[in-house]
Order: C-alpha cells, then structure tokens, then sequence
C-alpha cells in the first residue's frame, strides 16, 4: 500500500503542487496508517533510511523503529498518544532508535500530527538524525561529570554561585572549610560564608566584578579575604574568583583556600624575627651579618659605633671599606687589608680571627674579632657571622 500517486493536477493548491512540496522537503516524512502500517516515505526519508517507499509501504512502523527488550517504548503506542493533542503547537519531539535498511542505528527526533488523506486517517510522522547531536550532548555531559566529580575533591575550596548570589555548587573541601554539608548550603546567599561586617559591600563587589572587564581575579587584591564557619568562628582565606557566561547566565566560582595555619605560622616567624632583632640591635657585642664577599647585610648599633658614622646605611658595602675609627691612615689601610683577608678566608668556609685596635675619645681600644661562616650546605657558604667584642 502506498500513497505516491501521479501528478494530476497542477494548480497551486492541487495534488502536483502539495506532492512537489513534499517529495522537495529536506525534512523526512513518513505516512501511517493510525495502527502503525507505513503508507510513504519522502524521498528525504528513502535516503536517510535507505529503503524505498515501496519496499516498506504496508510494513508496521516497528521496521523502521524496533521495539527493543531493554526499552519500553512501543513505537506504535507513542505515536498515536502524541498524535492525540488536541493543540498542534502541543505536538511533542519524541526520541526514537530508528534502524536503517544496512542495519545502522540512528538516534532519531519524531514529530507526529494526526490528518487524513481522503477518508482515510493518517499520522504523518516528520524525524530527522540527531545521532550525532546524542553523541556530542552524551560527551559533553560525561566532560562535565567528570569535571564536576574532580571539582569535588579538589583540594581547594570551590563555591559557585549564580547570578543572585545563590550557591549552587559546594565541594567537599568546602564542606569540610566551612562546615556546612552541600544539601544544607546549596541555595542559600553566598553572604552566609562571610562574617556579618564583610556582608554588606560584598553584593555590590561581585556585582562591580560581573559587569568588568577582567574574568578573573584574586580576592585578595582589594582586601584579607575571610570566612565564617558555621561555628561562628572567624578564619582568613586565600580566595580567587572567576566569572563564567553560558546561554546568557551568569555563573561565578570562587576557589578559596584557609591560610589560618599559614598566617600563624607568619605570626610566630614575625615574632621570632622581632626578639632575634631585639637581640641583635641591642647586644653589647659587635655583629654583623655579610654575603659571602663580604658585602654587610644587617649591622648592630654597637658595630656602628666603632665607625665614625659617615656610613648612616652601610648595607650592601664592603665590610672593610665602612670608616672604622682609627689613629692613622697607616693604620686605617692596614686595618682593611687585614679585614678583607679574613673575610675572603671565611668566604671559602675557613673561620678566622684578627685584632684590630679603635681610637676613642683619645684611647686606643683593642677588638677581638671573630669571623665564621654559616653553611648552606656542606662545602657551601650563605653567609659570614662577624663578631666583634672590645678586649678588657
């Protein structure tokens, strides 16, 4: 049974005119009886099909779209429900396994509207391959599990949130940062992360950011960054944001690290620094700290003291080179040259020691100094430890 019938009239609302319409359509269309039986195939169908229309015209549509064990999709069944809407606009895209005359399955999107030709009702069924669509939409979503299960145990904290500063995504390391589970936060504002005294400003700072030109910035830039845990605790964080627009939405992901152990960390090294300066800037005994060729890199007040205080910034100088007090230039140069020779002996991890005699306030004091090099590795000098102590 077929329903290609010879031209007979050509009018612009005749049967060539419509047949013309149909058989030039790019789109493939099928004609059914209402049970399922094919009547036609366009010629758009015969190619993506491969049959001709009068190879299958009186087969069940189930030739062309197989039931198949694991789905339970019946073809037939399908097609007469959504031929049934009562509104044509309401007519729905269906997905369907189609299979071709060589075997090869396609991925098919059907759209079926229910009509008549004569007496005769009819479905007539209009598809089209997006086979390759599957694919591309099937890989895009795998991308993005993957994607989203390696957000997920990142070791950063990562938080995205959409245009409303909404959260959407949370990660485990946030969970764990901020103590909240995914199913409890996910919704809520962003603000509830940030202490109540950042919370304010905070909306008008991402929204500032969505509308500039740069997609990615670090936090901190602008201020400390910190967070608040749902214990109430205060803590500060290393954060970075990124703005990302897809189908006209706009998404912003923070990546947020806690550097509390890190700030403490700073914290005691600063204090360690503070009482080994007080230690040194105030010691009785000269000491100076120098590269390996001798160059000063930090000095104590008593060292100064035995210059004569032209050298107000002494570091990076030579360290036999500063204006140390002497009775005669005589002296002065061989002061130097004694100096330097102990220096470049300590320089090649040889400690040493020399006299040196300082005039003051019309005396001469004599200075034991000692020079010993501190190792970066074994064979290697970072630096030279000069210490210089008056003699009684």
């Amino acid at each position: 049974m077929t329903e290609r019938r010879p031209a007979s009239d050509a009018g612009p609302h005749g049967l060539a005119f419509f047949q013309t319409i149909v058989e030039a359509t790019p789109e493939a269309i099928i004609v059914s009886t209402p049970d399922g039986r094919i009547t036609y195939l366009n010629p758009a169908a015969e190619r993506l099909l491969g049959y001709a229309s009068t190879e299958v015209a009186g087969s069940s549509i189930t030739r062309l779209v197989p039931l198949h064990p694991d789905r339970r999709a019946d073809p037939v069944k399908w097609l007469a429900r959504w031929a049934a809407e009562p509104e044509p606009e309401q007519s729905r895209h269906l997905g369907f396994q189609a299979r071709r005359k060589d075997g090869r399955e396609l991925t098919v999107e059907v759209r079926v509207t229910r009509g008549q030709i004569g007496d005769e009702p009819r479905f007539f069924i209009t598809f089209r391959d997006i086979t390759q669509r599957r694919l591309d939409q099937l890989a895009a979503k795998d991308q993005s599990l993957r994607a989203a299960r390696i957000l997920m145990i990142a070791e950063d904290g990562i938080i995205s949130c959409d245009a409303h500063q909404k959260i959407i995504f949370f990660n485990l390391k946030a969970e764990a940062m901020f103590g909240y589970r995914a199913e409890e936060i996910l919704g809520r504002p962003l603000t509830e992360l940030l202490p109540p005294d950042a919370r304010a400003g905070h909306a008008a700072l991402v929204d500032a950011f969505g509308k500039g030109p740069v997609a990615s910035r670090m936090m901190s830039d602008r201020a400390e960054v910190t967070g608040l845990r749902r214990s109430g605790a205060v803590f500060p964080l290393e954060a970075s944001i990124t703005r990302v627009e897809t189908g006209g939405a706009t998404t912003y992901t923070a990546h947020v690290r806690d550097i509390s152990l890190r700030k403490q960390a700073q914290e005691v090294l600063r204090e360690r620094e503070r009482r080994l300066h007080a230690v040194f800037d105030h010691a009785a005994e000269a000491i100076a700290l120098l590269t390996v060729d001798g160059a000063v890199i930090e000095i104590n007040a008593s060292a100064l003291a035995l210059t004569d205080g032209v050298d107000a910034a002494p570091q990076g100088k030579p360290l036999w080179e500063l204006a140390w007090r002497a009775g005669s230039d005589a002296d002065a140069d061989d002061r130097r040259s004694a100096l330097r020779i102990a220096i470049e002996a300590a320089g090649r991890g040889e400690a040493s020691s020399l006299e040196a005699h300082i005039d003051d306030r019309d005396r001469r004091h004599r200075v034991d100094i000692v020079l010993t090099p501190v190792f970066k590795s074994p064979g290697e000098v970072e630096f030279i430890l000069v210490e210089g102590r008056r003699a009684p």
